[in-house]
């Protein structure tokens, strides 16, 4: 087996553009946030990492590289860890070597699922990685509808529960609200796939699909109805329902205890509002897929998204749920109360992808995950654990605190601070988003580079399922560039002159709030008995979006026809168009969204990035190239591989935050590093118990 350094995985250049390439997009992906974000910064490396490894099958592939990458990197944007960082600044014990560890968590599923998503890409033969489409497609139409039809069932069930819910700030109020989870797109996931099922099977077997749903309900109805008759409805429900809060601490802005009854807890919101409806629709849901358990194939590896989804719905009710139960005095098994639970969720997508790539021959994209999650885990502990060691000199928590605890005298600690106050002013929460995203980097070119020289090439095959390649583009270049920029609208339309973007609207009861302004449509949106032809700048945006996908669409038809001229011939220059239209759309959307509230502070964030990206832009087009031939000594058996990787990760993780933990004890001792919320997560000050979320209070 191959371990030169002049292999081209592991040449300089690539491990240090595939570093660079997620550092750029991991400092942009902290201005868009949540999985948009981290899916575009994700491919940006794994498209640089495929380019450099020399791997001509790969570079083929280069399409599916950015679009699973992509998807990949996307999954643990829905994690929170804001607080997680908070905890490692506490200067509380047992928060902090928890922040740690939750940040060692937290980063190995993150990378460790963008790499899987890579892992795929380079593994997979021709025929599955082509035909995963099909259902992936179905999946990407309910999502697309789902926001209607989400907004349809909370509305009637909001109405019918006298209930006044948004998407932001009341969101705990609407019947479908859960633990502040994303548990609808892996229910709807699940519905787009067994959408697919039967129409890739067009069975008879479908008629029964109503019987089992409608004997699932009528049973879970009965069900209930035998609880409530013997008595046993009010004691099963409490035995399976714990507050999420502690009803003995005490509001700290009322000075009274929080009230049990304005506590949410561990279920549906609608169990609570409904709750005579409990028994049938978990019925129904039960009976569908009982249905599915007799009579579902799940062909066209549409059974790899089941294994996905259905381990984020089994971890979630796991852990936080139902073991929750268990630690009520430590605010449940949650990682960040009283904050979102989607952990356990992509816990249990990374379980399901994990079990499925091994029982399915691709025990490489399991050893590629495995890895690369343990050096995201490693860099997203470590960089936070760097960050506080940067912050240290001048740190005013420390010497404030070192003078009231007459270790110091007032006058020699406000003059120190004072000295370090420009450094002390930085954007460290910035430092912290792009050297992590370096980190999460190194990761993808170990990953793939240690599957570059063990994985057989795929030769000659055959270009099946050519459309699928378009696919993959416009999931790229189209979706994930829209649901990404769409997000500056609101922007804009905050910062900017108020006179051009907003408008007043007087509401039914007579109140009045700021909407979106309209812009007529040019020349006849105000011709005389014209009043309609206008739209919101959103609703400019969309369309506008709308003509460039239509666009896209039908070029990549011609395209597939008849090649079109302008585009590169070779594989190696496709994957170098792609990776330049990647990084530069999203670093000017950045700078777009960054200008209304430029200030000298956004320079380690925007001038940074726009750097980075000069340099990215020059290695990707020099460093390949097409005489590049890597050596492949093909392993036939991953499981050595992969147990080793498991016990050298997790040995890594156990010094690497004993170290964190207790060298940032010895600089900080028990005082608060600032740089982050104040918050603590075990102790009467657990930020569970003093601020969790109220019923009749605005969400956190």
């Amino acid at each position: 087996m191959s371990s030169n350094s002049n292999a081209p995985q592991w040449r300089f250049s690539t491990i240090f553009l595939g570093a660079l390439a997620l550092a750029v997009g991991w400092g942009i992906r902290g201005n868009f946030g949540h999985e948009y974000g981290a899916g575009y910064a994700g491919c940006l490396s794994v498209i640089a990492v495929c380019l450099l490894s020399g791997r001509p099958d790969w570079r083929r592939r280069v399409v599916y590289f950015a679009a699973f990458g992509a998807l990949g990197w996307g999954f643990g944007g829905s994690i929170s860890y804001m607080q997680v960082i908070a905890y490692t600044h506490s200067g509380h014990f047992a928060t902090q070597i928890y922040g740690f560890l939750g940040l060692y968590f937290i980063g190995f599923l993150w990378a460790a699922m963008g790499t899987a998503g890579a892992g795929f890409a380079a593994v997979a033969d021709r025929d599955r990685l082509t035909e995963i489409f099909k259902p992936l497609l179905f999946i990407f139409g309910v999502w697309l509808f789902f926001p209607w039809m989400e907004a349809f069932f909370e509305n009637a069930l909001a109405t019918a529960a006298s209930a006044a819910a948004d998407q932001t700030w009341n969101r705990h109020k609407s019947p479908l609200y859960w633990m502040d989870a994303d548990y609808h797109k892996a229910l709807t996931a699940l519905l787009g796939l067994a959408l697919f099922d039967l129409w890739d099977r067009r069975s008879k077997d479908s008629i029964f699909l109503p019987v089992f749903a409608a004997a699932g309900a009528l049973g879970g109805w009965l069900f209930q109805k035998g609880l409530q008759v013997a008595g046993l409805e009010q004691g099963f429900a409490s035995a399976l329902t714990y507050p999420l809060g502690d009803p003995h601490a005490i509001n700290p802005d009322t000075g009274q205890a929080f009230s049990a009854e304005n506590l949410l807890n561990n279920w549906p919101q609608w169990f609570g509002d409904f709750p005579d409806h409990i028994g049938w629709v978990l019925g129904l849901f039960f009976g569908i897929v009982l249905y599915f358990v007799f009579f579902g194939r799940f062909r066209s590896s549409a059974s790899l998204f089941v294994y996905m989804a259905c381990g984020w719905l089994i971890s979630f009710l796991v852990f936080p749920v139902f073991l929750g139960l268990l630690f009520t005095d430590y605010g449940g098994l949650r990682l960040t109360p009283p904050r979102s639970d989607d952990w356990s969720g992509i816990l249990g997508v990374f379980v399901g992808m994990s079990i499925w790539t091994y029982r399915n021959g691709l025990k490489p994209v399991t050893l590629a995950s495995v890895v690369g999650g343990f050096i995201g885990g490693a860099g997203f502990s470590g960089i936070a654990w760097l960050k506080l060691m940067m912050v240290a000199p001048g740190n005013s928590h420390i010497y404030q605190s070192m003078a009231e605890d007459g270790a110091l005298s007032t006058d020699a600690a406000q003059a120190i601070i004072t000295k370090w106050s420009h450094w002390q002013g930085q954007n460290w929460h910035s430092f912290l988003e792009q050297s992590y995203g370096f980190v999460n980097g190194l990761a993808v070119v170990v990953a793939l580079g240690l599957l570059a020289s063990r994985v057989k090439i795929h030769e000659d095959e055959k270009p099946t399922r050519r459309w699928t390649e378009a696919a993959a583009a416009f999931i790229v270049l189209i979706v994930m560039t829209y649901v990404n920029i769409v997000k500056n609208l609101d922007v804009w339309v905050s910062q900017l002159n108020p006179a051009n973007w907003q408008r007043k609207i007087t509401l039914p009861n007579g109140d009045t709030e700021t909407a979106q302004a309209l812009w007529d449509v040019p020349f006849i949106g105000r011709l005389p008995g014209v009043e309609w032809m206008h739209l919101t700048p959103t609703g400019w945006f969309n369309l506008t979006y709308f003509l460039i996908a239509a666009a896209f669409i039908y070029l990549c038809h011609r395209h597939l026809k008849n090649r079109i001229p302008v585009l590169p011939s070779t594989p190696l220059g496709k994957g170098q168009l792609l990776f330049l239209m990647v990084l530069w759309t999203w670093v000017v959307a950045n700078w777009e969204r960054a200008m209304p509230g430029m200030d000298g502070s956004r320079l380690l964030t925007e001038w940074t990035i726009f750097v980075n990206a000069i340099i990215c832009t020059v290695m990707v087009l020099v460093c390949p190239k097409e005489s590049d031939a890597p050596s492949v000594n093909e392993v036939e058996e991953f499981a050595p591989l992969y147990r080793r990787a498991w016990i050298v990760g997790l040995v890594g993780m156990a010094i690497s935050v004993t170290l964190f933990f207790s060298i940032t004890r010895a600089v900080y001792g028990d005082y608060f590093a600032g740089h982050a919320g104040e918050q603590r997560r075990f102790g009467e000050q657990a930020e569970w118990r003093i601020h969790p979320i109220l019923k009749n209070r605005l969400h956190r």
